[in-house]
């Protein structure tokens, strides 16, 4: 298992931004290997190649958090949404929900989705933040 979990440490090398799934996809193994052989790996050697990724495009300034959805149609489906739910707290607790939204995405950057993905959930919890911030 050792060598099956260097092959796979170095294919994570060499693709930092390959989704967990995916990897353990093309390995034949569970998830909690790769997350083992991602785990083990040292952080400084990992290189992300940002000129081969996919960034999306900063979402115009007028369109409003709620009126999308990142990677999906999971929760525009619903006949209540999530944030519909989390927009009757009160503002400190919406403040913090979205806070560690952001945080979540840009913390397991490339380790469920693809990294720009990720960064795209982030971005779109940053950007509900930011209209949360901005109420009066």
């Amino acid at each position: 298992m050792s060598k099956l979990r260097s092959q796979i440490t170095e294919y994570l090398r060499r693709h930092p931004q390959s989704s967990a799934r995916y990897v353990a996809n093309v390995f034949g193994v569970s998830l909690a290997t790769v997350y083992v052989a991602r785990k083990s790996m040292n952080q400084s050697t990992q290189i992300l190649n940002v000129a081969e990724l996919e960034i999306p495009e900063v979402v115009a300034t007028n369109e409003r958090a709620n009126d999308r959805q990142v990677a999906g149609t999971h929760y525009k489906d619903m006949g209540v949404q999530p944030w519909d739910v989390v927009d009757t707290w009160p503002r400190e607790q919406r403040i913090g929900y979205y806070r560690g939204g952001a945080l979540k995405y840009l913390m397991r950057m490339g380790s469920k989705d693809e990294s720009p993905t990720e960064i795209a959930k982030g971005q779109h919890y940053v950007q509900k933040l930011l209209e949360v911030l901005r109420e009066q």
